[in-house]
């Protein structure tokens, strides 16, 4: 699966294949911002890849998914 293809904001996309998916939005607080910006840096962690690159869509993926989950499908995606 090639996990360098762009999403229609531009940046790489870890999760692929959103046909079907939901558009997710919203405000959070500051102390929500900070966190949801560590789960960023373990993501990129996880994934390998520079934190810039990770999108918040994946950010929330990820969040939704859990970390074994997550792990598990970049393992399979490689």
């Amino acid at each position: 699966m090639d996990m360098s293809k762009r999403s229609n904001m531009g940046r790489p996309s870890l999760f692929r294949d959103k046909r079907g998916g939901s558009r997710i939005q919203g405000v959070i607080t500051k102390i929500g911002a900070e966190r949801f910006e560590l789960h960023r840096a373990r993501l990129a962690t996880i994934a390998k890849r520079d934190q810039k690159l990770i999108s918040d869509a994946d950010v929330i993926e990820y969040l939704a998914r859990g970390e074994v989950a997550t792990r598990d499908y970049l393992a399979r995606a490689i």
